[in-house]
């Protein structure tokens, strides 16, 4: 098999099958995702070789006029294609397969998983102060191509802090010849072609992205993607902590040079791999993510929409129709039996709320009602963050949010949690209601009686997430 652009290749002794990737099928005209070319039909093709930077084709003349495109970097699997059909045009037989390259998952496959893991490292703390990109794309969960880029951060964003330098080795002289991030940002999107993208903390990863973009004065690319550390917390490892590392290390994933971003991009999609292999998975990287009670994060121009718990599947189920997969939630594909009770609340249906009368719905309080799990607040978060440390209560409505994913996000956050107002409160965030609410009648006393306790509404609490509006599923 031969890896092209958003699509894998099948060379037989008379026929070139392509299998379109199911966005690249979802966006074509004819909306085939297997079409197969009769060799005897073709009369010729011309071969334009991809390099570095540029795409490349094989353009079929006869068979339909078909255009196979390569992208950059693909340049000898590109070539090898086009010396075998130079042989079978004129009655040879092909060059014997080379072997593909072997992940560390130990050359087990998952038909169908295809992805590009993903990094970025930075020069200072600002996120945006992007300084080396790191991809790994993966074919069937088997690895067949890596890049790794330094670049020049953006102008506004740019100067080396000596803690960033310690942790990854990258410094101000190092990248003081390489292209900018604008400029290698192309490269980045013609290597990932029409592929989700996994990252491990991806609401980092892609929010640099976005920052670095909107410093350069350039619109962020739209791109679906998968969290490694969200899903290493849906399936409850026993583990001391979710950082990367840790969670290589229990899942038999070698990662020997942490905080390089090819290295990091690698594990962060080898841990994907590993858990669907685990759970006898079979199926794509995003039927994968939604079987996990999970919908894509997604970049929308300037905006970073996270990965979220989707706990009554609705959000899968529109996610999966927007993407033209089919009309209902993930295939129930993945073996939740083996290797102990891998999901958790946040990949179960969620309990249907009780009518109050015949035929009349839910009762109003039913979409506003506190989830019984409180999650836990994440250690490894970015202690600059707005919520990190904060005590935060939630009262009223958040559509289209349901409490239990605010929940989550702002734990990831590192903030703790609370059901009710207490005198530990520091922010609570007040969602639309009828009326006042008794946690807000509760904090409008504790500040009048001198407590530092902020009273939010929903607006400021989805951007502190990130949410600023529902997500474009």
């Amino acid at each position: 098999m031969i890896a092209a652009h958003g699509a894998d290749l099948t060379l037989g002794d008379s026929t070139l099958t392509i299998s379109y990737s199911p966005l690249l099928t979802a966006l074509s005209e004819t909306g085939k995702q297997r079409v197969v070319i009769e060799l005897s039909a073709v009369t010729g093709f011309e071969f334009t070789r991809p390099t570095a930077l540029t795409c490349g084709d094989i353009a079929f003349s006869g068979a339909g006029d078909t255009v196979i495109t390569f992208s950059p970097g693909q340049g000898e699997q590109a070539a090898a294609l086009a010396a075998d059909l130079e042989r079978i045009l004129n009655g040879e037989a092909p060059a014997p397969e080379a072997p593909t390259v072997e992940a560390s998952t130990r050359g087990n496959s998952v038909a169908g998983f295809d992805v590009v893991g993903f990094d970025v490292e930075t020069a200072n703390d600002d996120w945006g102060s992007i300084c080396q990109i790191g991809l790994v794309r993966y074919r069937d969960g088997r690895e067949t191509d890596s890049a790794s880029w330094l670049c020049a951060p953006p102008a506004p964003l740019g100067g080396f802090l000596d803690a960033n330098i310690a942790i990854h080795g990258i410094s101000g002289k190092q990248v003081e010849n390489e292209p900018s991030f604008a400029d290698r940002l192309p490269e980045m999107v013609d290597f990932v072609g029409d592929l989700p993208l996994i990252a491990h903390n991806a609401q980092f990863d892609f929010t640099a992205l976005k920052r670095a973009c909107a410093a350069s004065g350039i619109d962020t690319p739209h791109m679906l993607f998968g969290c490694s550390l969200i899903l290493s917390r849906v399936e409850k490892l026993q583990v001391a902590n979710h950082k990367l590392p840790t969670v290589a290390a229990a899942l038999g994933i070698t990662l020997d040079n942490h905080h390089d971003a090819t290295e990091d991009a690698r594990a962060s999609a080898e841990i994907a791999i590993s858990l669907a292999l685990q759970h006898h998975f079979t199926g794509s990287f995003i039927d994968f993510i939604h079987s996990c009670g999970l919908t894509l994060g997604s970049t929308d121009g300037t905006r970073v929409f996270p990965v979220l718990r989707d706990r009554s599947g609705a959000g899968v189920a529109a996610q999966r129709r927007a993407l033209g997969l089919d009309t209902g939630a993930a295939p129930a594909t993945r073996d939740t039996g083996h290797s102990g009770d891998a999901q958790d609340a946040g990949s179960k249906p969620a309990e249907q709320a009780k009518t109050s009368g015949g035929g009349r719905g839910p009762a109003p309080w039913a979409k506003v009602a506190t989830p019984d799990t409180v999650p836990d607040p994440n250690p490894d978060a970015d202690p600059q963050g707005i919520l990190f440390g904060q005590n935060v209560t939630l009262t009223g409505d958040f559509e289209p949010y349901e409490k239990g994913n605010l929940w989550q996000r702002i734990a990831d956050q590192g903030a703790t949690v609370g059901k009710n107002v207490t005198k530990k409160t520091t922010i609570l965030v007040a969602g639309p209601w009828d009326s006042i609410t008794s946690k807000q009648k509760r904090a409008e006393e504790l500040i009048e009686k001198g407590q530092k306790l902020e009273i939010w509404d929903e607006k400021q609490l989805f951007t502190a997430l990130g949410l600023e509006e529902q997500p474009p599923f």
